[in-house]
């Protein structure tokens, strides 16, 4: 089992590398300036399991929130439950099997000076099925300092770590961390 999820775990790492340096190219820049800002990935490997609620309207499976790292590999079962908030609005995601969703992170927001933003994201329940999903999230190491690859920079360089415990200490609802940046 531990070769299974190391073996997953190398290829999602992989993947994000190649996301970051397409993203970096459709920018104009150069295909690893996004991956240099990040610098080493710390990765880690979240499974999540929402068993079925007799009140699902009562509860939500996990708050709304932006990711605080980089960038985000899920993969989900076929069960609906991931929603993004678009337009002032809450839209539920179809899963699609065999597919891996990529969610872009506070940190992508900050290195691209909002030219890519950060997903606001929930889970929510459901009264008659249970959902699983496995979660890879990207993240600059605690002490990276991170900061707009533009210039005028739209956002205040951070380090990450302190930017994580800002995120737990105000909480993650919708993206007040972020919005804290903003020049």
């Amino acid at each position: 089992m531990l070769d299974v999820v190391a073996r997953y775990s190398d290829c999602m790492k992989i993947l994000a590398q190649r996301l970051l340096g397409l993203i970096s190219k459709s920018l104009g820049l150069p295909c690893s300036c996004i991956e240099d800002a990040v610098g080493e990935f710390h990765q880690n490997i979240t499974f999540s399991y929402y068993p079925p609620c007799p009140q699902p309207e009562l509860t939500l499976g996990l708050q709304s929130h932006s990711d605080m790292g980089a960038i985000t590999l899920l993969i989900q079962d076929d069960v609906r439950g991931l929603q993004v908030l678009k337009d002032e609005k809450w839209v539920t995601v179809n899963p699609l099997s065999d597919a891996i969703l990529v969610i872009l992170a506070d940190q992508i927001e900050i290195i691209t000076n909002g030219e890519y933003r950060s997903s606001i994201h929930r889970a929510i329940t459901n009264a008659e099925q249970p959902r699983f999903s496995i979660a890879t999230f990207h993240d600059p190491a605690k002490t990276r300092k991170v900061s707009p690859a533009f210039h005028p920079p739209k956002y205040r360089e951070v380090m990450y770590g302190n930017y994580v415990s800002s995120w737990y200490t105000k909480g993650p609802e919708g993206k007040r961390n972020l919005d804290a940046l903003i020049i």
